[in-house]
């Protein structure tokens, strides 16, 4: 099942707005079996529209789905563009207009004029019901390719795709892939491919995709059977070990919270330069009260010293951003809070504030247990979000990796 995806939208190339809805729809799609074909991003314009459209259609694809373009406003021409292109009148749908009149009217507000572009309907063609908003879709037949046409709006265009578009398309006796998809932490793109090498080069039969972040590198295995995807897995389990950290979309903060549950742990965050990062990111995840007892965050001196209890003559003699520092905020909060992990992160986040023998990016990361505390010196770059997202995941990590190993 061949399927050419058009985004359409002059934020999207201009970068003003990230196209989420393409990544969405390519991961879903090639989950239930589809091919990809090929993926184009036009501007809210007739002509490039209408070339992205007969460039497609020579793929000969079994479906085509644009999104965006179809709002009330003068810049959304896509509803009519497509009308045109495949050579069909419109109607208005005064049933529907109502409709949206009434909708209006329960919020207090009194429907544009504009938003009369929203109740024209193709007379060839069908119309694709929009569960939470109001642009509804379009669905054309074009010989071997179905044309579908959803809003721009992400909520709008995956309600549209899972009450109506997958279930279409599978109908046609789709046959889902089997794919699995290992989430690695703690070792960078090249270093990994390297080292799983010996065992990506051999002839396993499966396609393989790295998709790195700043939280690591998930590797996603897929193919036709089980089998080969079981082994290759397998096989990837045996050179990486504990960096695999789950599969799937579990993020390391699920995994956290499910060891915390399993062996009946709990934790506690004392954090400077990310913010609260560790304890928001744990507090994300559904019965983490169970796991997570509280948190502190101390940005300055007088904080650390009044809230978690870091002696003044701690900061004074080492810095806000040391090991010794960061060892008694572990300490500390994990007495506070009567907790089995106390875990702690003051460094310096960027652009500025950094010196010779302390630059931007130098963290400590401190994790205090019942025999003790350790500390870790990292070193990461200039950029501030990248510093407190990096600094989080590495802090998660080491406790994922304590609770693995206690």
């Amino acid at each position: 099942m061949k399927i050419a995806i058009l985004s359409i939208g002059n934020e999207l190339l201009s970068g003003d707005t990230i196209n989420t809805n393409a990544g969405w729809m390519g991961r879903i799609l090639t989950e239930i079996g589809c091919d990809i074909c090929q993926h184009i991003t036009v501007p809210d314009k007739k002509i490039p529209i209408s070339n992205a459209l007969n460039q497609l259609i020579d793929l000969n694809p079994d479906f085509i789905i644009c999104t965006g373009g179809l709002g009330p406003t003068e810049d959304d021409i896509t509803r009519q563009t497509l009308f045109d292109f495949v050579g069909t009148e419109s109607k208005f749908d005064e049933d529907y207009w109502q409709n949206l009149t009434e909708r209006f009217k329960r919020f207090g507000i009194q429907i544009p004029e504009s938003n009369r572009n929203q109740a024209l309907v193709p007379v060839d063609g069908n119309v694709i019901q929009n569960p939470v908003g109001s642009a509804r879709g379009s669905k054309f037949k074009m010989k071997d390719t179905t044309l579908i046409s959803l809003p721009g709006v992400p909520a709008e265009m995956k309600a549209m795709m899972t009450e109506s578009i997958i279930p279409m398309i599978q109908e046609k006796g789709l046959i889902p892939k089997c794919i699995r998809t290992l989430r690695t932490t703690g070792i960078p793109e090249s270093a990994l491919i390297e080292k799983i090498a010996p065992v990506i080069e051999k002839d396993h039969g499966c396609d393989i995709g790295y998709y790195p972040s700043l939280f690591g590198v998930d590797v996603r295995i897929s193919h036709a059977d089980l089998q080969p995807v079981d082994s290759l897995s397998k096989d990837l389990y045996g050179i990486l070990g504990v960096s695999i950290y789950s599969e799937g979309k579990e993020s390391i903060e699920e995994v956290i919270v499910q060891l915390g549950k399993e062996k009946n742990k709990t934790i506690s965050t004392a954090e400077s330069c990310t913010g609260g990062l560790i304890g928001h990111r744990l507090t994300e995840i559904p019965g983490s009260s169970d796991v997570y007892k509280g948190g502190l965050v101390v940005y300055s001196n007088e904080s650390k010293i009044e809230m978690v209890g870091v002696g003044k003559g701690t900061l004074e003699g080492h810095g806000a951003v040391s090991a010794e520092t960061a060892e008694s905020m572990a300490y500390n909060v994990k007495n506070k809070f009567v907790s089995d992990y106390g875990i702690s992160v003051t460094g310096i986040a960027g652009p500025t504030g950094g010196t010779k023998e302390k630059p931007v990016g130098l963290v400590y990361i401190g994790l205090a247990k019942n025999d003790g505390v350790k500390v870790k010196e990292f070193r990461f770059g200039n950029n501030r979000k990248r510093n407190k997202l990096r600094s989080s995941q590495v802090a998660l990590n080491w406790l994922r990796l304590s609770l693995l190993n206690d």
